[in-house]
């Protein structure tokens, strides 16, 4: 990390030229060597990939933008998709290690993207980086950006009713009214009913799902046949799940819309979007 970096590290309560003095004085200037980063700055001028529907999904879910940064941060148990968004656009992941628990501060791994082309390309297919819409691209790779939003702000809990013995089981996401409202109405062509409600106490909104047939094909639809999974421990959720439900061993439809799942007790998720197209090769209307 430049000294720059360093000094605007929350954790650091140090003046640049007192950690010049520090690296002068132990002999670290080798380690110091700053190289500019290098981005593949036209990645978001066409969205073509599933591997770009999901960082953009991501994006609209976790993503911070300012003029001239794409930012983002997880928990370091979810860091495998900064790794991912890594890979793909550039830019190094750093872990932040900094604990407070009273001020709600816990390690996460963050990854920052200085380039304005890359900027102004999400801000043209988001609308803009405080009012984000659900951004039209191919019907092929809608599944895939909302699997990006699911795993960042989507969330799966499921368990066993005492009184009955019986699974329940639900699929949220949490974000602003306008993203939702685009998701609920995406999943209301595709025969998936879902409530949206305003958060307690909270400047937000969830769209939740509850019924084992809206939350199996949302999720059915997302992870298609688990050939392209980034972040894992919500993919196993989503297993162990059709686990309880004896639901292992059925087909799963390659032509299914995308929704998300989660491995906390509570997460959630930000979209808006256009028309997904037929979840199924059937004549009926189509379901997700």
């Amino acid at each position: 990390m430049s000294t720059r970096q360093i000094e605007a590290l929350p954790e650091v309560n140090i003046k640049r030229s007192a950690i010049s003095y520090w690296i002068n004085k132990h002999g670290l200037k080798d380690y110091m060597k700053y190289r500019k980063p290098e981005y593949n700055e036209n990645y978001f001028s066409v969205i073509d990939t599933k591997e770009k529907a999901y960082i953009l999904g991501y994006t609209l879910a976790d993503g911070y933008i300012n003029n001239s940064n794409l930012e983002y941060g997880c928990a370091l148990e979810d860091k495998e998709i900064l790794d991912f968004i890594s890979s793909e656009i550039g830019g190094q992941v750093r872990t932040d290690l900094y604990l407070n628990k009273k001020a709600k501060r816990f390690p996460r791994a963050r990854i920052s993207i200085g380039n304005k082309k890359i900027v102004a390309d999400i801000n043209r297919l988001c609308n803009s980086k405080e009012d984000k819409t659900f951004p039209r691209i191919r019907k092929d790779l809608q599944r895939y950006m909302l699997l990006g939003f699911f795993d960042g702000d989507g969330c799966l809990t499921f368990g066993k009713r005492k009184d009955r013995g019986r699974i329940w089981h639900k699929v949220n996401f949490t974000g602003s009214y306008k993203l939702l409202f685009a998701i609920q109405k995406l999943l209301e062509k595709n025969g998936v009913v879902s409530s949206l409600h305003p958060k307690a106490d909270e400047n937000c909104f969830v769209l939740e799902m509850s019924s084992k047939n809206a939350v199996l094909r949302i999720l059915k639809a997302i992870y298609v046949d688990g050939s392209f999974v980034v972040l894992k421990r919500k993919y196993r959720k989503y297993n162990a799940l059709r686990l309880e439900l004896g639901e292992f061993g059925e087909t799963i439809k390659d032509d299914t819309i995308p929704s998300r799942a989660d491995d906390h007790s509570s997460e959630g998720v930000e979209t808006t979007g256009g028309k997904m197209g037929s979840l199924n090769n059937q004549q009926e209307p189509p379901s997700l």
